[in-house]
């Protein structure tokens, strides 16, 4: 069966992180062939067993207690092969998680937009301990908007009190 796997090195980083102040920043997603094959990933891995393309995370959210769900593309000028593996890498360059399975159905890359969107889960770590330094993608684009849509109704209404201030020939104080 096809899992995401936290890898050794993901948990040693991410507990010693806990409570130092110190982050592990997940920054990019990678996909590989596999070597051609599907496999049974494994926790001591530190590499795919054959990385083919890599693309920096573009969106990510909450969507647990120890989850959150990553976004990226791969576009159409990405190389074509068949992915049967994922993985997604900190900013130091250390993988810590990995997706792959004997089950795996491939699917290609190459002349269209490879989609990825993924949910992680960090089932082997305390809850808790994982904090998701990104808004919620709906949530943030909600505040956006409001943040805009106040500052144009402060310029209005600063606007029309001019006009009332001028029409009356007064001055506001």
């Amino acid at each position: 069966m096809s899992s995401t796997l936290l890898t050794d090195i993901a948990e040693a980083k991410i507990t010693a992180a806990a409570g130092s102040g110190t982050q592990v920043s997940i920054t990019h997603i990678a996909l590989g062939d596999g070597n051609g094959a599907n496999y049974a990933p494994s926790y001591s891995q530190t590499k795919l067993q054959r990385e083919l393309a890599r693309q920096p995370i573009e969106n990510r959210h909450v969507v647990g207690n120890n989850a959150w769900r990553v976004k990226a593309e791969f576009g159409p000028d990405t190389q074509s092969f068949y992915v049967r593996e994922m993985g997604f890498f900190d900013e130091d360059g250390d993988l810590i998680a990995i997706w792959a399975g004997q089950d795996v159905q491939a699917r290609q890359t190459g002349a269209i937009t490879y989609l990825v969107d993924h949910v992680l889960s960090f089932s082997r770590v305390a809850d808790g301990v994982i904090l998701v330094n990104a808004p919620d993608d709906v949530v943030f684009d909600l505040a956006v908007t409001t943040g805009i849509a106040i500052a144009n109704l402060q310029v209005e209404q600063l606007r029309q009190a001019d006009e009332i201030r001028r029409a009356r020939g007064t001055h506001f104080i």
